[in-house]
């Protein structure tokens, strides 16, 4: 794998969106990608947490996470928000939960169900079609059945340009710029569930976004 080409391409797609890169911001580390199960049974918790900040009843969700053995899947950060009520979660949880959109749509990605994973495209409306709809009672079927993992290489390519993009967006932030293409929240939440993809050894509620 040629880290190098993957830098210098990732870097034209970031200066055609307007952006500006850091040319001595180094290549990211490779890591053990995680197995197919893995990525599915993440995808199925944030899927199903998710109708949390939408007002899902707690205890709703906890049952279908139950019953479908994900239970030891579960983050330090998800069991305690679980083990919470209506009355007593907070708002920020609901808030966080939310942030889940962005990580799910780009695991939705790792699992081939979607071509382009673009830094300056919202969610489309159509990303509850990819997913187990709970309202509906739907099972892990849309995310079990018929999974195809990208590769290693593409994955990591893809993390890559999250990574160098998120540098951009911090600069802009930092430098009080403003470009619509770099998104910081959207740019971080992808790049933290293509990080936890490609390192078996993350921790979910702890995943290194430094640049």
């Amino acid at each position: 794998m040629d880290l190098n080409k993957i830098k210098t391409e990732n870097e034209k797609i970031i200066l055609s969106l307007n952006g500006e890169v850091c040319d001595w911001l180094p290549s990211c580390e490779l890591t053990t990608m995680r197995s197919p199960q893995e990525i599915i049974d993440r995808a199925l918790i944030m899927n199903a947490m998710i109708n949390i900040a939408f007002n899902a009843p707690i205890e709703h969700i906890k049952k279908y996470i139950n019953d479908n053995n994900l239970t030891s899947s579960l983050s330090d950060a998800e069991i305690a928000i679980l083990a919470l009520s209506q009355d007593t979660i907070e708002e920020q949880d609901k808030v966080n939960l939310h942030w889940y959109l962005e990580s799910l749509w780009s695991l939705i990605w790792v699992m081939s169900k979607f071509d382009e994973l673009s830094i300056n495209k919202p969610i489309p409306d159509d990303m509850i079609d990819y997913c187990p709809n709970l309202q509906n009672e739907e099972g892990p079927e849309k995310f079990n059945q018929n999974i195809q993992l990208r590769p290693f290489e593409e994955v990591y390519s893809m993390r890559d340009l999250y990574y160098r993009a998120m540098w951009c967006a911090r600069h802009f932030n930092l430098n009080a710029k403003s470009n619509d293409n770099f998104n910081m929240s959207l740019i971080m939440e992808r790049r933290r569930g293509l990080t936890w993809c490609l390192d078996n050894d993350s921790d979910w509620d702890n995943i290194a976004q430094n640049t």
